[in-house]
């Protein structure tokens, strides 16, 4: 498979390297089909590509995917673009530890043998700018740094000095330079993405793209990324399909709205591949609970529209007669929260459907962050092999379950309580555990088959 790509990576977080890549992503959707990727586990930054491209983002994870499962993800989402944007994750050699290279986007970079383009925050600095781009360069000779671009840049003066600085103590090419505070998607909006509205999002997003068009050469991006060679088609190595479900007309629903919108699309076309059906629905905007076969909730802001979900009574006494029918019902973080009793927030306590018994209350720091290993046990229902995912919650469920059962055992995370995640009930587990296909290749196929 021919297909130009770059990453487009970051010196560290901060550097403007999300503002940058979806820039990049909406200047060139102009004349070309962009497929848009992330490194890493991540929701919100998919969501803006997609804004930005009206493609699908995918996940490109190392710590998720072996090799060949990566670039058959990679495959799928590029088949048939003319250029692919692949969006890194922190600082370009950031992983799980400090010496190794699972999880990180250098990896990522010389799995798909692609070159790289550097932003760097080059606020203050000058000669030092040569020996940031040098000190990556020489890091891991494999990896093909092929650019930079210099972000923050104070005036004309300033980018002149970096210039001479780099060109005499490098090779690397400058790619543009944009201008301090030119350019930014605020915290707030990366934080809130999905609550964003259609017409502001365009105009955003359209405001990104004029100036990236402006300040980068878009033709030399697009040179680089034909410097990639070409990879070799994999299949079936990202998740298993069960051909027995293909002809049975399983029907899965799925809130998707503002307060439900954290779902690899990986995960969809898993389920869609073994056979499934997807409804769709909205509870925020009033929907009941459709007629499906079996529910998946995924995660998303469900704690700012507590409100308005709490009162949507149809879906949640539909939902929790659901489980009792025991008809299969997976929620992931968000999810867990509607599965659960109440969704407190500020004092205040929302009713849900109370599947759970034990409630979720929203404190003021990270309950939970960080790659998750969980291994299934012998109440869960449908999945047995070790499965990996990751957990980012600001709730914590309250009382802190003891003597109940659990779906899963954490052997890296956190989970819900003492090592121990994934409330289960009758055939509805709720978990703090998302879940990507490329770490539980049989999640879906073993989902659907517990229809019946």
């Amino acid at each position: 498979m021919n297909i130009p790509r770059v990453v487009i990576a970051g010196t560290a977080s901060g550097v403007g390297k999300t503002s940058i890549s979806c820039g990049i992503m909406k200047a060139l959707s102009k004349k070309n089909n962009v497929a848009p990727f992330k490194v890493g586990p991540d929701f919100i930054d998919p969501i803006y590509h997609r804004f930005a491209t009206n493609n699908f983002s995918r996940n490109l994870d190392t710590f998720f995917m072996e090799k060949d499962a990566l670039i058959e993800n990679f495959s799928r989402g590029a088949s048939k673009k003319d250029i692919a944007i692949i969006e890194g994750v922190r600082g370009l050699y950031e992983g799980i530890d400090p010496i190794g290279e699972i999880g990180s986007t250098s990896h990522v970079s010389k799995l798909l043998d692609s070159p790289v383009i550097l932003v760097m925050n080059a606020r203050s600095l000058t000669k030092s700018a040569a020996a940031y781009i040098k000190g990556f360069q020489t890091l891991d000779p494999d990896v093909k740094i092929r650019g930079v671009i210099l972000n923050q840049v104070r005036d004309d003066t300033h980018l002149k000095k970096l210039q001479k600085a780099i060109k005499a103590f490098t090779d690397i090419e400058i790619i543009g330079s944009i201008e301090r505070g030119a350019i930014s998607l605020t915290s707030r909006n990366l934080g809130l993405a999905p609550l964003i509205g259609k017409e502001d999002r365009e105009e955003i997003m359209k405001d990104l793209g004029e100036q990236i068009n402006a300040s980068l050469d878009i033709d030399k991006i697009k040179e680089i990324a034909k410097e990639a060679t070409d990879l070799e088609k994999r299949e079936g190595f990202l998740f298993q399909v069960n051909h027995e479900l293909k002809n049975n007309g399983i029907t899965v629903g799925i809130p998707f709205d503002k307060a439900f919108s954290f779902y690899y699309r990986e995960n969809i076309e898993a389920l869609e591949e073994n056979g499934a059906k997807i409804i769709y629905f909205k509870p925020t905007e009033g929907d009941d609970l459709p007629e499906a076969d079996c529910y998946y909730i995924g995660g998303g802001y469900p704690e700012i529209y507590a409100e308005i979900v709490s009162n949507n009574i149809d879906f949640l006494n539909n939902l929790k007669s659901a489980s009792r029918e025991y008809k299969p019902i997976y929620g992931e973080c968000g999810g867990l929260m509607v599965l659960s009793r109440y969704i407190e927030v500020e004092n205040t306590k929302y009713p849900m459907t109370g599947i759970f018994d034990e409630g979720t209350a929203m404190k003021k720091s990270k309950q939970g962050l960080s790659y998750v290993i969980a291994q299934p046990t012998e109440k869960h229902f449908f999945l047995k092999d070790i499965v990996k995912g990751h957990e980012f919650h600001y709730s914590k469920i309250e009382p802190s379950p003891q003597k109940k059962d659990f779906a899963y055992k954490i052997l890296r995370g956190k989970g819900i309580s003492n090592g121990m995640d994934g409330l289960i009930k009758n055939k509805t587990i709720g978990s703090y555990l998302h879940i990507h296909i490329g770490g539980a290749p049989s999640w879906a196929s073993s989902f659907l088959e517990n229809v019946y």
